[in-house]
This record gives structure tokens, C-alpha cells and sequence, in this order.
């Protein structure tokens, strides 16, 4: 499943940013799952509108926002990436819903930062053979799939939703077991 079935359009529809952004209750499972204390300093690096920011600073956590392209929200043209931060020492968390795309990458990147990191997925993100090895050598604390199917669209389009997710979180090591843990949808 691509991000043409997400939003039932045609890649000529698509976005070319692979933009959608996160509804809140997405962003809220998972801070509920994972009850960080509110000193906690969170760096949303695919920020996009600041939709996940803005949920996570409304829940009272500080949050950076950084995004590659501008869409009026953040700090702009940083690539999450090849990006170097001076500011590295200062995050506890990273979180984010990053392109479908360059989820590969943004996992590398994740665990190059050497910070616990949470990335929204599609639920069938670890069923790829060549994913497995990515997988293994640095194993997720998590997978924590949602129990319903977000709106990524906002009610843009008719219709159910069609996309599956889950967060998939990482320490700064890799984990021994992964747990695996329904998130249900926020009231």
C-alpha cells in the first residue's frame, strides 16, 4: 500500500511532499502509551503544518519543530536527514510522522541521533522481507498499532479512511523484546 491508496488518488493527485498531516488523536495514543514527564523536550522534524507539534505543546511539552519544505510552520529547509543539529543536547525525544517515502531513512537517521525516537507507520511497514534485517539489527521497543483508521485528509474526501498505522518507538539501544500493544482511539 502507497500513499496513492492513503489518500484514493491517483499520483498525479498525490501530494509531492507526501504531506498529510496527523490527526490529534493519533499523537495523543501514543503520548498516553508513553507518559513522558512534561519537562520532556520533543524535536517534530517532518513538522509539516504543526499539526503533531502543536497536539504535543497542547498536552504541555516543549516541542521543536523543524521541517524541510515551508509550510508556514517551524523552522524551514532542514533536512532531518543530513542535518547536524547544535541543539542535539538539548532533546529527550524525537517524534514524528515522516514521509511514507523515506521511512527507511528517517529510521537510520533515528538511530544515528542516539535519542528514543517514535515514527507513525503503515501497519504493514514490518511485513517487508527487506525490511527485516533494519528490524533486527536495531529491534523497536514498540509497535503499537491504532485501533482505528485515522482521517489523514481532515473530511477532505468522502468515504472511510483506508489507512492502517501504527508508532513504532525506539531506545537508544536496541531492544531485547519488542512489545506489541493496541493503542485505542482517544476520546
Amino acid at each position: 500500500m502507497n500513499g496513492q491508496t492513503l489518500a484514493n488518488k491517483t499520483s498525479k493527485q498525490r501530494p509531492a511532499t507526501d504531506f498529510y498531516p496527523t490527526p490529534p488523536e493519533v499523537t495523543i495514543a501514543l503520548l498516553r502509551y508513553l507518559r513522558l514527564p512534561e519537562s520532556t523536550v520533543i524535536w517534530e522534524p517532518a513538522c509539516g503544518k504543526g499539526h503533531m507539534a502543536e497536539t504535543m505543546k497542547a498536552v504541555g511539552y516543549h516541542v521543536i519543530s523543524s521541517d524541510l519544505n515551508d509550510f508556514g510552520y517551524g523552522m524551514t529547509g532542514m533536512d532531518y536527514l543530513s542535518t547536524e543539529i547544535a541543539w542535539h543536547d538539548m532533546i529527550d525525544w524525537i517524534i514524528t510522522n515522516p514521509p511514507f517515502s523515506q521511512s527507511v531513512e528517517f529510521i537510520k537517521q533515528g538511530i544515528h541521533n542516539r535519542k528514543p525516537f517514535a515514527l507513525l507507520l503503515k501497519s504493514q511497514y514490518w511485513h517487508s522481507k527487506s525490511r527485516m534485517d533494519l528490524f533486527n539489527q536495531f529491534r523497536p521497543r514498540a509497535v503499537l498499532p491504532l485501533t482505528w483508521r485515522p482521517d489523514f485528509l481532515f473530511g477532505q474526501k468522502s468515504g472511510a479512511p483506508t489507512m492502517e498505522c501504527y508508532w513504532t518507538v525506539w531506545d537508544r539501544r536496541p531492544a531485547e523484546k519488542t512489545v506489541y500493544e493496541l493503542l485505542e482511539k482517544p476520546k
